[in-house]
């Protein structure tokens, strides 16, 4: 009884060990996918928002929300700080939801006329539909002027999805969109600048 012994070639349709050049080349198609983001128009009970996604929303930790201050969007106003290199570790590990307000978002359509846009109280209301179309439980708010009088109006009004909040340059006089508008064409309109974050570490 003899027995041969034959030599078979075995490859690996996928290597167990990746090189540097993989790794490198799946961060960058994650950074891409994370700065475009995904899109989402959303129905709520006071009508439609405009909402980017940056990650997979698979997490336990609680996703970062956002809001933008009058006349701006969420890109004009959290680019630069989601970008700084200092903010990368975050933006790996976390959920990024940014709401635009009703019409506010890029290439949105003039507002038919006749429309009564919805007060601060009412786009307050519009944020637990946005967790509950996620299946988000918990957020970190990081609100812009009239972005941070909305996200306290939700917070006040949904203590236990909230973990925490960054407001900065509320009006606690709470006025109307019109008048805080007014006040930004008057002054200059705020956005995140890689200066702030120093000052939030």
């Amino acid at each position: 009884m003899t027995t041969e012994m034959q030599e078979i070639a075995i490859t690996e349709d996928k290597p167990l060990l990746t090189g540097q050049a993989d790794a490198k080349d799946a961060e960058l198609a994650a950074r891409i996918l994370l700065d475009q983001g995904q899109e989402h128009s959303i129905e709520t009970p006071h009508g439609v928002v405009h909402v980017t996604l940056h990650g997979t929303g698979a997490t336990r930790r609680p996703a970062i929300l956002t809001v933008h201050d009058v006349g701006q969007e969420s890109k004009s106003c959290f680019s630069t700080l989601f970008k700084f290199e200092e903010m990368q570790e975050i933006v790996k590990n976390f959920t990024l939801i940014h709401v635009d307000t009703p019409g506010q978002e890029e290439g949105a359509a003039a507002y038919p006329a006749g429309y009564q846009y919805p007060s601060m109280e009412t786009i307050a209301e519009m944020i637990p539909a946005v967790l509950q179309f996620f299946n988000v439980r918990t957020v970190i708010g990081v609100g812009v002027g009239a972005g941070a009088y909305i996200l306290s109006k939700f917070t006040l009004a949904n203590p236990d999805s909230v973990e925490g909040l960054v407001l900065v340059n509320i009006d606690i006089q709470a006025r109307g969109w019109k008048d805080s508008a007014a006040s930004c064409l008057t002054g200059t309109l705020f956005a995140f600048s890689p200066d702030m974050l120093h000052r939030f570490a």
